[in-house]
C-alpha cells in the first residue's frame, strides 16, 4: 500500500511540475532531450524551442511570433520592411529566415552595397538564375551568406541569412 502511494505522490508532482505545458510540447521536450541529452523547453504559442547542451544553447523561433535574435549583427544587410519566418542561434552561427516585397536583382544589389559599405568583403558570388543568388562575405573573423531566391507565393524575395563566427 506505501508503495501505491509514493508512486501516486510521484505522479501528482509530476503533473503539478508540467501545469501550464501541453500534451503536445512536453512530448516535443521529452524527444528534443531524448535526442540531444540536453535540456529543451518547447513555446508552442511563441513558436520558440530552446535547447541548452554541454556545447552551449541552441535557440530556434519560427512561426507567426518568430523573431531576429537578439545578437543579429546590426552590420549585415535586412531588407526594408521584412518578416522573420525563422531563426536559429547556436554558439558560433545565426540563420535567419526572411520573408519581404520586391525582387532578387534589387534586393541583391541592395545587399552588396549595404555589406560593402559596412566594411565586409565578398568572397564569393553565385547566380543560378535571374530568380535565384547568393553571395558570401567575410569581415572581422566572421562569415556572412545571404541567399535570396523569389518566393513565388508572395512575389516577393526569400532571404536567408546565415552568420558563423571562428572559433578560437
Amino acid at each position: 500500500m506505501r508503495n501505491i502511494t509514493f508512486i501516486a505522490a510521484c505522479i501528482a508532482v509530476l503533473a503539478l511540475a508540467a501545469c501550464g505545458k501541453s500534451p503536445a510540447e512536453r512530448a516535443a521536450e521529452a524527444a528534443i532531450e531524448a535526442s540531444t541529452g540536453g535540456k529543451a523547453d518547447v513555446d508552442a504559442k511563441t513558436g520558440a524551442v530552446t535547447v541548452q547542451t554541454d556545447k552551449g544553447e541552441m535557440k530556434i523561433n519560427s512561426g507567426d511570433g518568430a523573431t531576429l535574435p537578439a545578437t543579429f549583427p546590426k552590420d549585415v544587410f535586412l531588407p526594408d520592411d521584412y518578416k522573420v519566418v525563422s531563426s536559429m542561434e547556436v554558439p558560433g552561427a545565426l540563420v535567419v529566415q526572411i520573408e519581404a516585397p520586391g525582387a532578387v536583382a534589387a534586393m541583391y544589389d541592395k545587399a552588396t552595397k549595404h555589406m560593402v559599405g559596412q566594411g565586409w568583403k565578398q568572397r564569393m558570388a553565385m547566380q543560378n538564375d535571374a530568380d535565384n543568388q547568393m553571395v558570401v562575405y567575410e569581415k572581422d573573423k566572421r562569415t556572412a551568406s545571404l541567399s535570396l531566391s523569389k518566393n513565388t507565393d508572395t512575389n516577393g524575395v526569400t532571404l536567408g541569412v546565415q552568420i558563423g563566427t571562428q572559433q578560437q
